[in-house]
């Protein structure tokens, strides 16, 4: 198992790709902290795991409030789950909106999970790999960060962030040991697409040159082999598992 023994943080992890994140790192050996805003379903994906036998722990967590994120890390520290590695993957979604007309709460609502989420799970766990030489940070960004989507001003911008925020602090520690990489996915099947109709679903899946949505587990199996040491020469790359949507 790729992951034995190590400690994997990951962020909204109650459903969707983190669940299958959680799921699947678990898989792999790996002790998992589900660190999930609502408390009932990161408490059922960590009584999943364990079981299957494996370790887990849920904490409820808000990775919009850098006080929320820092008793995450703080939880760990009494426990002795010191942070191998940290999926930054809480998101939310707004209703699609012309940039003019977005206010500001609709703007920081989407930022301060995306963008603020991201460098507070990173800025914690950097400070708990840093004197250990070594780590893995995977943030997530998105297709529409590189290919833009109308009515997502917001959004798009978060992810576009992301991805550049990736670049810059896998240069910066590099030579500490710690890699950080960024996984932008396109068209996934979460619960996220399950408010669109069939006809608009059909629509979409025509934009998609493989025909079909990606699944949870997809992702999920690039965030474990980003992690696992088979990446050991892999930081600060944008990685789009996306049909072929956009290349």
């Amino acid at each position: 198992m790729r992951l034995e023994g190590k400690v994997a943080v990951v962020t909204g992890a109650g459903s969707g790709i983190g669940r299958a994140i959680a799921l699947r790192m678990a898989s792999e050996g790996a002790r998992v902290a589900i660190a999930e805003l609502n408390a009932a379903t990161g408490e059922e994906v960590a009584h999943l795991i364990r079981e299957n036998r494996s370790e887990a722990m849920a904490i409820p967590t808000d990775v919009s409030r850098s006080d929320s994120v820092a008793a995450l890390f703080a939880r760990l520290d009494v426990l002795g789950w010191a942070p191998a590695i940290l999926v930054n993957n809480a998101g939310n979604a707004a209703p699609s909106t012309p940039t003019h007309e977005v206010s500001d709460e609709a703007w920081d609502a989407i930022v301060r999970v995306h963008l603020n989420g991201t460098f507070y799970g990173t800025r914690e766990a950097l400070r708990r790999m840093l004197p250990r030489g070594r780590g893995v940070i995977i943030n997530f960004g998105s297709v529409v960060g590189m290919r833009g989507l109308p009515g997502g001003a917001a959004y798009t911008a978060s992810k576009g962030a992301i991805a550049a925020f990736t670049k810059g602090v896998a240069r910066e520690v590099a030579k500490e040991g710690i890699r950080v990489n960024c996984i932008a996915p396109g068209w996934i099947e979460t619960p996220i697409l399950e408010n669109v109709a069939a006809e608009g679903r059909e629509r979409l899946m025509k934009t998609i040159p493989m025909g079909r949505l990606g699944t949870t587990e997809e992702i999920a199996a690039v965030a474990a082999f980003l992690a696992s040491d088979e990446a050991s020469y892999m930081s600060g790359q944008i990685i789009s598992p996306n049909g072929g949507w956009y290349t």
